[in-house]
């Protein structure tokens, strides 16, 4: 989703100022309402064919732990072993684990989590992670 940043709008500017605010909306086709500097609430234009654009959003999966998506993506490797960057890029890739800004998780947290995690991860030479078999 690309949002650009003059559309990034404070929940209480619509209540203050909503003219302002829906003249964002007809330049930029839409605005991201925020509250407490989270986004919130999306305004999106109604375009003339009566639909809505869409617009994905990427959004944290909860459903993962770091360590928990480092070990699925592991798993599926025959030799359970992959270098801490490229885990992190798979895992990013595949929306598996996402930090609390929608960021991906950089190669030294992948490699940070190795050491809370050593009955599942062995870190072996050239910053390569391996799964310990269970």
């Amino acid at each position: 989703m690309e949002i650009k940043i003059e559309s990034l709008i404070p929940f209480d500017t619509l209540i203050e100022d909503h003219e302002y605010v829906f003249s964002l909306v007809e330049k930029n086709g839409e605005v991201l309402l925020l509250k407490n500097n989270r986004p919130a609430y999306i305004i999106t234009k109604y375009n003339s064919q009566n639909e809505i654009q869409k617009t994905p959003i990427i959004t944290r999966n909860k459903a993962y732990t770091l360590h928990m998506a480092m070990k699925m993506v592991l798993a599926e490797k025959d030799d359970h072993t992959m270098h801490a960057s490229d885990l992190a890029d798979v895992i990013y890739e595949r929306k598996l684990y996402l930090q609390k800004d929608g960021k991906k998780a950089h190669y030294t947290q992948i490699r940070a989590r190795c050491g809370h995690y050593p009955e599942y991860f062995e870190v072996l030479p050239g910053n390569n992670i391996k799964l310990r078999k269970e």
